[in-house]
């Protein structure tokens, strides 16, 4: 699984719910390609601050809903037919990084993506440069923490950040190292405005409660006793 997807499956978790405000309700489609060429489809819909992720080339993952009012995260696991619950912390924490240490400029240059305008600009980190066509009237994108499995204090990339909690939404994205080879795209390939139900932002009939403590008392004799 590739290090944009491993983060992604942490947003359970590590979520900062200021940065789910969203201002329509529908259905946004990515096409996400890393270095190595790969791509894969990212659907993002949303519904007033809730938020759903699937990732349909995933199997394994039915989906990642997220639920500021209520403070936590739903991870759908297909397979088993069970989801998973988790709390949304506090704050965004330590791996959340600092949006200071981004410099994000304006180009002045505009594009009409989707029959929506999109603005460019460029976003500057650690000597990687991310051009960013953002649109207005979409909401706020779900700025992605980085896995702490990666490394102790390690960091949403750059372009993630400096997007948290603004009002600017990414249809095209695409990050260069320092040697000017691109690294990640994420483009939009289809934005649906429609009404969503509200079962689409809740475990799916038949789904089982995933308990972690049970499962640990279960594997550990003496456990919770």
């Amino acid at each position: 699984m590739n290090s944009f997807l491993r983060r992604l499956l942490l947003v359970a978790l590590f979520a900062p719910a200021a940065a789910l405000a969203a201002g329509f309700e529908g259905l946004v489609v990515f096409k996400l390609t890393e270095a190595k060429g790969k791509s894969q489809e990212m659907r993002y819909q949303v519904k007033g601050s809730k938020l759903r992720i699937e990732l349909p080339g995933q199997k394994e993952l039915g989906g990642i809903i997220i639920d500021p009012a209520k403070r936590e995260s739903l991870m759908l696991m297909s397979e088993q037919k069970m989801y998973m619950v988790m709390k949304l912390p506090d704050d965004k924490g330590p791996q959340a990084g600092k949006a200071e240490d981004v410099k994000l400029d304006k180009t002045g240059r505009t594009e009409t993506i989707l029959g929506r305008k999109a603005e460019e600009f460029v976003a500057t980190s650690k000597g990687e440069k991310t051009e960013l066509w953002l649109a207005e009237g979409l909401g706020a994108f779900l700025s992605m923490p980085a896995n702490p499995m990666e490394g102790k204090g390690a960091a949403a990339p750059g372009w993630e950040r400096a997007l948290a909690g603004k009002d600017l939404f990414p249809l095209r994205v695409v990050s260069r190292g320092s040697n000017g080879k691109e690294t990640f795209r994420l483009e939009a390939t289809a934005i649906t405005p429609q009404p969503l139900p509200d079962s689409l932002f809740a475990p799916p009939a038949g789904y089982q409660k995933f308990d972690m403590g049970g499962m640990m008392q279960g594997m550990v004799p003496g456990l919770g006793r």
